[in-house]
Parts: C-alpha cells; sequence; structure tokens
C-alpha cells in the first residue's frame, strides 16, 4: 500500500513538472519568436533602436508588414473625429494599394484591422518614434520625400469626407493630427 501512494505520488509529482517545463518552453518560444520578429524588422527597417523596433513588434508591424507602418498617420487622421467616414476608409485603402499593399496580404488585412476598429494611441506613438528613429538612418532628401508623400496622402483622407460645398471638409481634430504628424518630421 505504501508503494502505492509512493508511486502516485511521483506521479503527479512528475506531471506537475512536465506542465511546468511545458509552460516554460512555450514563454521560451514565444520570447524567441519575439526576438526573431525585432531581428527581421531591425533588418528591413535599418532602424538599430531596440526600443522602437520593440514598441513596433508590440504593435504587430512585423519585416513583411512594414510597409504599412507609412499608413499609420492616414488611419490616425481618418480616426481623428472619433468617427470613420466611408470615404476615409476607401482613401486609406486606396493608399495601401498604391504603396504595394495587396488585398490579400498581411500588411492588407492588418491596415483593415485598423480601419474597422479605432487603433489605441500607442499605435501612432509608435510611429512618432519610429520617424525618429528613421531621421537617424536616412539622409534629408530622402526625409522630405517621405514627409512629403505622408502629408499629401494624409490631408487628402482628411478632405475624403465631411463639409458642405467645400466649406469645413478637414475638421479641427484632423488638422490638429495634421500639425502633429507635420511636427514629427520637422522635430
Amino acid at each position: 500500500m505504501n508503494d502505492f501512494l509512493f508511486e502516485r505520488g511521483r506521479l503527479l509529482e512528475n506531471q506537475f513538472y512536465r506542465e511546468k517545463d511545458r509552460h516554460l518552453l512555450d514563454r521560451l518560444r514565444a520570447e524567441m519568436q519575439a526576438e526573431d520578429a525585432r531581428k527581421a524588422l531591425t533588418l528591413a527597417s535599418g532602424i538599430q533602436d531596440e526600443k522602437v523596433v520593440s514598441e513596433l513588434v508590440e504593435n504587430n508591424i512585423s519585416a513583411e508588414t512594414l510597409t504599412s507602418v507609412s499608413l499609420i498617420p492616414l488611419v490616425t487622421v481618418a480616426w481623428a473625429d472619433r468617427t470613420l467616414e466611408a470615404a476615409e476608409r476607401r482613401a486609406v485603402l486606396t493608399a495601401a494599394t498604391g504603396s504595394g499593399i495587396e488585398p490579400g496580404s498581411v500588411a492588407y488585412a492588418l491596415v483593415e484591422s485598423w480601419l474597422e476598429e479605432e487603433p489605441s494611441a500607442e499605435l501612432f506613438e509608435s510611429w512618432k518614434h519610429y520617424v525618429h528613429a528613421l531621421k537617424q538612418t536616412i539622409d534629408a532628401a530622402s526625409l522630405m520625400h517621405l514627409k512629403t508623400s505622408v502629408m499629401k496622402r494624409a490631408k487628402e483622407v482628411a478632405e475624403s469626407a465631411g463639409g458642405v460645398l467645400g466649406v469645413g471638409r478637414v475638421s479641427v481634430e484632423e488638422k490638429d493630427v495634421i500639425e502633429e504628424m507635420e511636427a514629427v518630421f520637422d522635430g
């Protein structure tokens, strides 16, 4: 009888450690995947700032979806007044396909998810950090080209909906976001 209880105890103990080992292995795998994602994103973006890269990974930005980062300001402008008009949605998706993001791709699905539910403020903050880090890696002419492109597309999204007879097409909230974006490039 003592041997039986002893053996049952050992089985329970082994089961406990197997379960604990499985949780630790799962956690290790997740950490390794996150590290692989950070390395791939660093290679794709050229950004060496670990904090910025980690923020992007935490916001589901991967090397495959890096192109969608340029659309974060457009999404932010579209949601600036807390509502997303159909015309704003179309303008963002048109910008996505114009950037080479194909419908059905992971990057396109990511942009669509941002248009279905308003992203958290952290997404725009991550974009700001991304631009700050990017400014350290690209020349002034490339930065100016990027700024011009992003600002033009953001204004197009802002103007795509709203207003009556062309008056008041861009809301105060949208103007504020556009000014904030410009300050990120200029700061």
